[in-house]
């Protein structure tokens, strides 16, 4: 199954005084041990973009830099693109959900899940579930 990797779920892991680090860290212990379904990870651009400048502005470079190379240097996640084709869809759901306060970026992880049929969202954010979408843990 797939599982798309949102930034709550990237700073969670990252930051120990989050205050959902602890679930965090227990659902990536149980994906990196196959006790749950989801084997094939995601996330976009627009995620990396939106975690790392987080933790640069929160935590400081080190932080930001190590989620970065982990993003980038781990085989068992991909990187989708919010390309001008899928901004066009995000910008009608952006419309659809703007008076919910549902952020763009959450728009393009819809999109990006629907077109690449990612089962669930690993994330904190309640938007989410706003968007139609199944969220874990």
């Amino acid at each position: 199954m797939k599982l798309f990797l949102d930034s709550g779920a990237l700073i969670a892991r990252t930051l120990s005084n989050d205050a959902n680090h602890d679930a965090a860290i227990d659902m990536f212990r149980l994906i990196s041990n196959r006790e749950v379904p989801y084997q094939h990870l995601y996330t976009s651009n627009f995620v990396v973009d939106e975690t790392i400048t987080f933790l640069l502005y929160q935590a400081g470079a080190r932080p930001a830099l190590e989620v970065l190379g982990w993003v980038r240097n781990s085989p068992n996640v991909r990187v989708l693109h919010v390309s001008e084709d899928v901004e066009a869809d995000a910008d009608r759901e952006f419309r659809r959900f703007a008076r919910s306060r549902v952020s763009y970026t959450d728009c393009t992880t819809k999109v990006l899940s629907e077109r690449e049929a990612i089962d669930a969202v690993f994330s904190f954010d309640r938007d989410m579930g706003v968007l139609g979408l199944t969220r874990v843990p």
